[in-house]
């Protein structure tokens, strides 16, 4: 297998590199420093084009995935926190689009990145105080009421939470059938009983909004239970019975589908500091020489 980039991903991978030399390094120290949203950079990602709907549907098109993996090397080169604050919205949209309906998917994904002219945001709460990556232990609860669901629980380290016009958030509605009991709900801006209870102060990657959300009697229309009622019938049916419900979690498989990027970004950063610490080492003197030339720099 050929892994190679053909003329078109270079061509994309360029232009990418050039929107983090001229709108994200500029910009990086003074959003570090006050830990504040980038929204003017999210802005202009949006009105490159970086930063839509549209751009998830056209990198999904590139059959070597190439095209998203340059796309997260080449921001986190810039900046990490500004390309989290960029590119956040893609988990969410993860979730939406291998769980959601088609329905669910044409009304919700345009309302997660908004328009160049006033953009929005996307949230994933999974993680809780006493539940990481073992979906297993998330205590956040969904219980049927009216035709809907009443959510009942507590979120931390949400990226965008809080300040997302659209969250999914992952809740246990059978506590007997653990990770096959829980399903995922779309949560749309302004609803009762979302709160954001604390935002983190972060040692890094501190552009990017990082908060606890806390969910008290918040009601949701059974329209927004991903994948639809008739889906999620199905799945507790067959986990009660014993069967199999397909894979192991809905979290998990968009985890799955995403922690490539997270390498990808990493990729990026030991980029950027490979290149800072060789400017660094060219104009400092050890011992008399250029610190490039002193073996134990070398």
């Amino acid at each position: 297998m050929d892994f190679a980039m053909n003329s078109e991903q270079l061509e994309f991978k360029k232009w990418i590199h050039e929107f983090a030399v001229n709108e994200i390094r500029p910009a990086a120290a003074h959003y570090d420093e006050v830990e504040e949203f980038p929204w003017p950079i999210v802005k202009k990602a949006a009105e490159a084009g970086i930063y839509s709907f549209d751009y998830y549907m056209q990198v999904g098109g590139d059959e070597q995935g190439q095209m998203m993996v340059s796309t997260l090397e080449e921001l986190a080169w810039g900046c990490a926190g500004i390309t989290l604050s960029i590119m956040g919205t893609g988990l969410p949209l993860a979730s939406l689009a291998s769980g959601g309906t088609p329905e669910q998917i044409q009304e919700w994904a345009p309302k997660m990145f908004g328009t160049p002219e006033d953009p929005k945001l996307g949230a994933y709460a999974v993680t809780e105080p006493g539940a990481g990556s073992d979906v297993r232990a998330l205590r956040t609860t969904a219980k049927r009421e009216r035709d809907g669901w009443i959510i009942n629980g507590e979120k931390c380290f949400i990226t965008n939470g809080g300040i997302a016009d659209v969250t999914i958030v992952v809740a246990t509605v059978d506590p007997n059938l653990g990770h096959r009991g829980q399903a995922s709900f779309i949560v749309g801006p302004d609803t009762p009983g979302l709160t954001m209870s604390k935002k983190e102060k972060k040692l890094g990657i501190r552009a990017s909004h990082t908060s606890s959300i806390a969910f008290q009697d918040m009601w949701i229309p059974d329209t927004q239970v991903l994948g639809g009622m008739e889906k999620l019938e199905k799945k507790l049916e067959r986990a009660r019975s014993g069967q199999s419900t397909g894979r192991a979690s809905g979290a998990l498989a968009t985890f799955e589908i995403t922690r490539p990027l997270v390498g990808a970004s990493a990729l990026g950063i030991a980029q950027a500091s490979y290149e800072w610490t060789l400017e660094y080492l060219e104009d400092h003197i050890v011992e008399g020489q250029p610190a490039l030339e002193v073996q134990r720099v070398q």
